[in-house]
């Protein structure tokens, strides 16, 4: 019986170490390798971006190529403003300019009366006007660093419409009068003539009175920065009435929000 107790014993002495040992073995951390993964690089900036707001600045020059238009030019300047679609490739801008245009005088042979001498050559009637330009537009741009990065060009085109608004110029509407000396071709009969009358600008002469007017035209503007660009661009602007059409030719800055 003692040697059956004592076997007992080593059986339960031996379970309790195997089971120890099986702890110990169980609570040893599991080493592993775990490999670093570097994320990618952030994508390039985009120089023409969708929901973009742009504001330029520029100096305007036009020069008229109607036969009513064909001795005017006019310098200025103005201000645009730009918004471009979810889609980059599209958008709507408002431009207005002021300009001093000049021009429309120049020599002419007019009758001072019916039957007493030959027609007299005249000069004057030109000077200058203040005008202002306004346009609404729809653009197309097409970004070429699209195919090409580290180019940012784009050219553009817009058409649209808008009005020209005309100032006065400083004497115009004053009463004038002179006096002239005309002699019958015929009769050789000679005789003083008081003509009495207003002046009149030739410039409101041609273009009238305000105008609404259609423009079309097309451009180029380059980013140095996806803020700030340079532009130019050049629009054909016609009025109601063909013969006072204008080419506007526009330099400027721009910046993009």
């Amino acid at each position: 019986m003692e040697n059956l107790s004592f076997m007992k014993k080593l059986i339960a002495l031996a379970v309790v170490a195997i089971a120890s040992q099986a702890a110990t073995f169980a609570g040893e951390p599991v080493s592993s390798s775990k490999q670093v993964i570097a994320p990618p690089p952030p994508p390039p900036p985009e120089y023409f971006r969708p929901n973009e707001f742009d504001i330029g600045a520029f100096a305007t020059y036009a020069t008229g190529v109607g036969s009513n238009g064909g001795k005017l030019h006019a310098w200025g300047g103005g201000m645009d403003f730009s918004y471009w679609f979810p889609w980059k490739y599209a958008g709507v801008r408002f431009q207005g300019a002021g300009v001093s245009i000049r021009g429309g005088g120049g020599s002419r042979s007019v009758t001072l009366v019916d039957g007493f001498t030959a027609p007299v050559t005249v000069t004057g009637g030109g000077g200058s006007v203040a005008a202002g330009i306004l346009t609404g537009d729809f653009l197309l741009r097409l970004p070429l660093d699209d195919f090409w990065p580290g180019f940012h060009l784009a050219p553009y085109g817009f058409v649209g419409f808008g009005g020209i608004i005309l100032g006065n110029s400083g004497g115009e509407g004053r009463t004038v009068s002179e006096n002239f000396t005309v002699t019958n071709n015929t009769t050789g009969v000679t005789r003083q003539v008081t003509l009495t009358g207003r002046a009149a600008n030739r410039l409101r002469n041609n273009l009238g009175t305000d105008r609404v007017l259609g423009h079309v035209g097309g451009g180029l503007e380059y980013r140095f920065t996806p803020h700030i660009g340079i532009f130019g661009e050049i629009g054909y602007d016609f009025p109601n009435g063909s013969s006072n059409n204008f080419i506007q030719t526009n330099f400027g800055l721009r910046y993009a929000f």
